[in-house]
């Protein structure tokens, strides 16, 4: 997928300590065919006065996905939860009350509680489409098949 100039999109790195997480950012540049310059919104270069930019392959770039209003997941459901200003694939581990939950990051297995509003419902980017993982419950399912296909 070709992006354009200044097009929000979500980076995630195939690098260790970067798997399973997906970072907003801006595409600055294409470099070839098959990569892009990427400046992120919530990394900070290393002299913490500027948002971090780099090249990056075009399979670590996607569009931002749909956005979704839902609060209501279930224990295994696989979601996406917003830590250290990234999006980290996760799965619920427990329902603590009406907007709480305990979740476990796939990437490393850390856990936490985290109130409903930094979860999202995960969506895979596959041949140009978002998708649903197949673990998927009824309540996630019926508000992605809206956004998703």
């Amino acid at each position: 997928m070709a992006f354009r100039i200044l097009e929000n999109v979500e980076i995630c790195k195939k690098q260790e300590g970067f798997l399973g997480s997906y970072y907003s950012g801006k595409v600055l540049a294409a470099v070839g065919i098959n990569r892009y310059i990427v400046r992120y919104e919530t990394r900070w270069a290393e002299c913490k006065t500027r948002q971090l930019s780099e090249v990056v392959d075009a399979d670590e770039v996607r569009p931002l996905p749909p956005a979704m209003s839902c609060t209501n997941f279930s224990m295994s459901d696989k979601i996406d939860a917003y830590v250290n200003n990234a999006w980290w694939v996760a799965k619920v581990v427990q329902r603590l009350d009406d907007v709480r939950y305990f979740v476990r990051l796939d990437a490393n297995g850390t856990e936490f509680q985290l109130p409903s509003h930094k979860l999202r419902i995960h969506l895979d980017w596959q041949d140009g489409r978002w998708v649903l993982p197949p673990n998927a419950n009824t309540n996630t399912n019926t508000i992605a098949n809206r956004y998703v296909g």
